[in-house]
């Protein structure tokens, strides 16, 4: 603004300087061509020269406007495409958000050509596909995002991957998780899907390979990572179950120290040793895991064993009553040992002071069998029906050994 207003100013000066000097004294210009000569004041050549330079400025711009009037079209028509496919791209938006699936998808694909990033146009049309369940049109326009943007292909496999992965098509989603890793190996989002793909399908073992890469990945929550290698070591150690107590004594001596102190992982390796009659072991593993980690759980669990020497067993859990006083679940489970060697009558009163410091339907059920043990049917329904009315609506009722 400012150049303008000090071309305008300079261009008056001149004009009334030049005005001045021609009405002081108007000159004369004499053209000299051949023979001939042509004379005129210096007022009206400096008029022709500038009349001649502003046909000359018309002319060259007569002539640019020629030439470049194709080009200036196509960037309007550009321009109108642009805009158009902007305002189809957010209406496509708006209408998958409200739930109008098939109305977004239309509008998506039929402006994507028109779209500044086609590569949205696409990725939302192929969730607004998956969603309609046309798996086959969601992989088109996935194939459409990629050809767009060949470099968003982790963005396209990514969106691909989480699709097949909400469909619980896994086997495909692993596939394309891989392809994936072997762009960007420590790629955080894709390892937490890969992850959950071995999971759903059971595959332990990849689960157990993909842990070191998950500790190493950025972004991810360590109880995450936690959750999932319990798991993969609860998964293993019911295979090693399966084969017997020689397996699980292997298993547990190649388990890392740090999980030997994992409250869940004691509680699965004393489960399988008792699944496979190792009781004794199971017996011991517990009682070694209270001493450095008291915990509620392991204590409930610890009243489930059947060891070979089960007066010990009752012996040392009313030496913890002693020493630690008394809790619902050192009570609970000192009935269960009680019960276990057919002392009805403490076993009952063990169970009715767990009960009065916390009621759970599976002490109920339990106090249940007790006065079915010690003849009273009557009151062994009340016990039965009190547990059934604490169970949630829809589950199966209280459970236990």
């Amino acid at each position: 603004m400012l150049k303008w207003i000090l071309g305008i100013v300079l261009a008056l000066a001149g004009a009334i300087a030049l005005g001045l000097m021609l009405a002081s004294d108007q000159g004369l210009v004499r053209i000299f061509h051949g023979g001939d000569v042509v004379e005129m004041t210096l007022a009206t050549f400096l008029a022709a020269a500038i009349l001649l330079l502003a046909l000359l400025w018309l002319v060259k711009a007569v002539i640019m406007a020629v030439l470049t009037a194709p080009e200036r079209l196509r960037a309007a028509a550009r321009r109108r495409r642009l805009a158009r496919g902007r305002e189809a791209q957010m209406n496509g938006l708006i209408q998958i958000a409200e739930g109008h699936w098939d109305r977004g998808e239309r509008q998506l694909i039929k402006h994507a050509n028109d779209a500044e990033t086609p590569l949205i146009n696409y990725l939302a049309a192929a969730r607004a596909a998956q969603l309609l369940g046309a798996d086959e049109r969601r992989d088109i326009y996935l194939k459409a995002a990629y050809e767009s943007t060949p470099e968003a292909t982790k963005a396209v496999l990514l969106t691909q991957a989480d699709l097949q992965m909400s469909h619980r098509q896994y086997e495909h989603a692993l596939a394309t998780l891989k392809r994936i890793q072997e762009i960007e190996p420590g790629h955080a989002f894709a390892l937490r899907l890969l992850a959950k793909a071995y999971v759903e399908l059971g595959d332990w073992h990849g689960v157990e390979n993909l842990l070191p890469r998950l500790r190493k990945a950025r972004g991810i929550n360590p109880k995450v990572i936690e959750d999932l290698e319990q798991q993969s070591l609860g998964a293993a150690v019911r295979n090693a179950g399966g084969r017997g107590i020689s397996a699980l004594d292997g298993l547990w001596k190649t388990t890392p120290r740090r999980l030997r102190r994992d409250a869940v992982i004691v509680a699965a390796f004393a489960r399988a040793y008792m699944d496979a009659n190792g009781h004794d072991q199971a017996e011991s593993m517990l009682r070694d895991a209270l001493k450095s980690n008291w915990d509620a759980d392991l204590v409930l669990l610890y009243g489930d064993v059947r060891s070979s020497q089960i007066e010990k067993q009752i012996g040392r859990v009313e030496s913890w009553l002693k020493s630690r006083g008394d809790s619902a679940e050192l009570l609970a489970a000192a009935s269960s040992l009680c019960a276990a060697a057919s002392l009805w009558g403490k076993a009952r009163g063990y169970l009715e002071t767990s009960l009065r410091l916390k009621e759970t339907p599976r002490s109920y059920q339990r106090l249940g069998r007790l006065l079915q043990e010690l003849g009273q049917p009557e009151a062994a329904m009340q016990a039965y029906r009190k547990g059934l009315e604490m169970c949630p609506v829809g589950s199966k009722g209280p459970t236990g050994r």
